[in-house]
């Protein structure tokens, strides 16, 4: 059983109905995933559900192949499994909320996106084909871009967030557990004074 791509699945149900079951205005274009589990917020249990079996589901996938290059996405996974625990703040900026657990919300995420773009970047280093580090490598350089584009393009920031995950859900669908560890990803290469058997 692949948990990974359970979690996977899970979240992705819990983002793609959210416009569904959370507060009247929402939307998917302008608004984040993390507001559909913000504090005082209808139903946001269920896209809290969302964060930990992604979560979970990533820490369960790497742990059954662990090897030194995983480690940043067993961090991801861990990240994003803390932020259900700590809730964006409300759609309606005229709710009250806990700003304490607000800015914690944004670090874990910030921790959770430098950690993916590190074991992406990793893997692509590691790699031994040209296919195999050119994919990596893109996807490790547009999670550190497309946050950034977020900021600058703030009525489209749930569309590219949108766009972000499902780029690292497809990756990490094909991709966790590893098929092979890292210490395994470059051939070694036989001596050629081994001695004749």
């Amino acid at each position: 059983m692949n948990l990974t791509r359970i979690g996977i699945i899970i979240f992705m149900i819990a983002a793609l109905t959210g416009p569904m079951y959370t507060v009247e205005g929402y939307s998917s274009v302008r608004n984040v995933i993390s507001e559909l589990g913000a504090q005082n917020t209808p139903y946001s249990w269920i896209m809290i559900l969302g964060f930990l079996a992604l979560g979970l589901g990533i820490i369960a996938g790497c742990i059954q192949a662990f090897n030194k290059s995983i480690i940043p996405f067993i961090l991801f996974g861990l990240f994003m499994a803390l932020a259900g625990f700590f809730p964006h703040k409300p759609v309606n900026p005229d709710i009250e909320y806990n700003k304490f657990l607000h800015q914690a919300h944004s670090m874990l995420a910030t921790l959770a996106g430098i950690s993916i773009s590190v074991g992406l970047l990793w893997r692509a280093v590691l790699a031994t084909s040209t296919f195999g580090r050119i994919i990596p490598l893109i996807l490790g350089v547009l999670c550190f871009a497309l946050p950034m584009s977020m900021i600058a393009f703030p009525d489209y920031q749930g569309l590219i967030q949108r766009i972000m995950y499902l780029l690292i859900f497809i990756w990490l669908w094909k991709n966790i557990p590893l098929k092979n560890t890292a210490d395994n990803t470059r051939p070694s290469t036989p001596s050629r004074y081994e001695p004749d058997d």
